[in-house]
């Protein structure tokens, strides 16, 4: 159960950090795809949030239970969803920050 948790966790970590990428090359002027890009970036840091929080039950109910539970390593059950989340917060900051006013010479 363990492996699945970190495997769906990495495929989040997969689509957020090009979304984070594209949500920086893209012109502030099309607000239509900045509002797509926080949509898609919302979904998935909510996503990563409730796998980091299913990873965490596990590996309490593990070590008050007394079978094995999460048996790799912490860093690995909890770095992807960091990640994907830093990610997500990137795109979001970036899609509804305001713009910077030009300087008139």
């Amino acid at each position: 159960m363990e492996a699945l948790v970190i495997t769906l966790q990495l495929l989040l970590l997969l689509p957020a950090l090009p979304l984070a990428v594209m949500s920086n090359r893209t012109s502030r002027g099309q607000r239509a795809r900045h509002q797509g890009y926080v949509a898609v970036a919302c979904l998935v840091g909510l996503l990563a949030i409730t796998l980091g929080l299913f990873s965490l039950a596990m590996l309490l109910s593990s070590s008050t239970g007394g079978h094995d539970g999460l048996a790799l390593d912490p860093l690995l059950n909890f770095l992807p969803p960091v990640l994907t989340l830093l990610a997500c917060l990137a795109v979001l900051r970036r899609g509804l920050s305001a713009n910077k006013p030009r300087r008139k010479r």
